[in-house]
């Protein structure tokens, strides 16, 4: 695979779509917003135990992870529709906002039904978050140097991501893990502000029209899944209403091609498909997305159990996955910028990251240290660092200005939707292996009954047996991530590979005000450049 020839350099402000000043303003807007959503992704894992203790009910701690992706998920394609309508520091604020309704919501819950709610408040502001970032940030600097953005992107999402994990445990265990919640408050006001002193307001150029058609099927879809695999793992896997669930979300994926299709400004353009870079591109992060959500998911909760650690300790021992994250990024995002290539640290990404999850399967089997599968993270982490700036960069750069928002936020609903897929699986898997040798019964039912604080007042010999079950679940899901994984590396070695442009878009409409720099420099909208 030979490197494209070198682009010449661009000026800064061939480069840049923003005055320095109001540049700077909305990078550490957008940085704030980017650790809100990692930082709550990661700090909720380890005081899952203390919630359970609180409000029992041990099924559900799957939903209060995936209520949270499935509204994310849904409202994902809706955000990069509607800030090309209106612009995206409104679609900004409202996503914001909304997150942190649902964060103090979450925070003053009083039963698991209600922090599930606030969950899905959070899940559906969660939704903008992530993807109007990169959105944004296609608008503001051009496709050559973004691998340089998302690298420090990058950075600041594995430090909230190394923050997550020891701070939730820490929160939960000496003050309160409402407070979980609570620390999104003052990191929201602060990206608000910051974004409002930078971002020009949005400016409506053009009619559109949301499909509310589509937005509701794939909301019912996506629904059906979760539910069946929910269900599935707490009963039969043949019973009627599993079986109901399952038909009503194969007949909804199957009309949604043909909803999308008549639709005049469909939210997952049928169009994308034909764009072999975007549907590669999008496919392997899905795949990751599943893969690495499913494995890492309970994490917390197993080195509370098999290993024996506190809150505190288990977030830490959690670490490692962001630290080699974070290098990786650094280093993976200035090498796009340096080479102007994007598939040599995305293959090597995605099989660095496989190896990884079959390890920590036999770590897990052979049960050694907590700290020892700890370690075993990094390199996964490392890996998923090497992937991620390549594929955004690719997928931004394949496709026309116009087209950003959409195919951003649909690349972003899958990967949501794979998100969520892997929680679910993952939950499913642990339900049904550690139910089955609990008291009263013994039947996997018996877990809407019983906390984790609660599993120290099992005999000796009954705490084993349910360990005993814990473990063999971690290894059957570690494996099948794993699995996951090497069908995403056999599908990135496909990504073809375009040359990147090194001058920004600088669009005239809504995204940023009306011609933001005066006379546009010469060249400085040309479409992508392809090889």
């Amino acid at each position: 695979m030979s490197a494209p020839a070198p682009l010449p350099a661009a000026s800064e402000d061939a480069a840049i779509a923003l005055p320095p000043d109001k540049f700077h303003r909305v990078l550490a807007g957008l940085l704030l917003v980017l650790a809100l959503s990692s930082l709550d992704a990661n700090i909720v894992g380890p005081a899952l135990p203390l919630i359970s203790s609180e409000f029992g009910a041990l099924d559900s701690l799957t939903w209060v992870l995936t209520i949270f992706l499935l509204t994310s998920t849904a409202a994902t394609p809706l955000y990069g529709k509607l800030s090309d309508m209106y612009g995206r520091r409104p679609l900004l604020t409202i996503a914001v906002l909304l997150f942190l309704a649902g964060s103090a919501f979450s925070g003053l819950a009083q039963s698991m039904n209600q922090l599930i709610l606030g969950r899905a408040i959070q899940g559906v502001g969660a939704g903008g978050l992530m993807t109007l970032t990169q959105i944004t940030m296609s608008d503001l600097v051009s496709p050559r140097r973004r691998g340089s953005y998302q690298g420090l992107f990058g950075a600041v999402f594995t430090i909230a991501s190394l923050a997550g994990p020891p701070l939730g445990g820490v929160i939960a265990e000496f003050w309160s893990w409402r407070w979980i919640f609570y620390v999104n408050l003052p990191l929201g006001a602060a990206a608000l502000t910051l974004l409002w002193m930078g971002l020009p307001p949005g400016v409506r150029t053009t009619s559109h029209r949301i499909d509310v058609l589509g937005f509701v099927v794939i909301m019912a879809a996506t629904s059906c899944v979760l539910m069946a695999l929910n269900q599935g793992s707490h009963g039969s896997w043949t019973s009627p209403i599993v079986i109901s669930l399952a038909v009503a979300a194969v007949v909804l994926a199957l009309l949604l091609g043909p909803i999308e299709a008549r639709a005049k400004e469909p939210l997952i353009p049928l169009a994308m498909v034909g764009n072999s870079v975007w549907l590669i591109a999008t496919g392997v992060a899905t795949l990751v997305t599943i893969a690495v959500f499913g494995a890492l998911a309970f994490m917390p909760l197993y080195l509370q159990l098999a290993g024996g650690l506190s809150p505190t300790a288990s977030g830490i021992a959690m670490v490692p996955s962001a630290a080699g994250l974070m290098l990786s990024l650094l280093y993976g995002g200035r090498a796009i910028t340096r080479t102007g290539r994007y598939k040599v640290f995305a293959v090597t990404g995605v099989g660095v990251a496989t190896l990884a999850l079959f390890a920590l399967a036999l770590a897990a089997y052979a049960l050694p240290s907590p700290y020892l599968l700890g370690a075993l993270l990094f390199p996964l982490g490392a890996g998923l660092g090497l992937l991620m700036p390549g594929l955004t960069v690719a997928y931004q750069n394949a496709v026309a200005h116009e087209d950003i928002g959409t195919a951003t936020s649909t690349a972003g609903f899958f990967r949501s939707l794979g998100g969520a897929f892997g929680i679910a699986a993952a939950g499913a898997i642990l339900a049904m292996q550690a139910g089955g040798l609990l008291p009263a019964g013994g039947g996997a039912q018996d877990m809407d009954n019983i906390g984790l604080g609660q599993l120290s007042q099992l005999s000796p010999a009954a705490q084993a047996m349910v360990l005993a079950d814990y473990q063999w679940a971690m290894v059957t899901i570690f494996a099948a991530a794993g699995v996951v994984a090497a069908l995403a590396f056999a599908l990135i070695r496909l990504l073809p590979e375009q040359e990147l442009s090194d001058v920004a878009n600088r669009p005239e409409s809504n995204a940023l005000e009306s011609n933001p720099l005066g006379s546009d420099p010469p060249g400085a909208n040309p479409p992508g450049t392809k090889s």
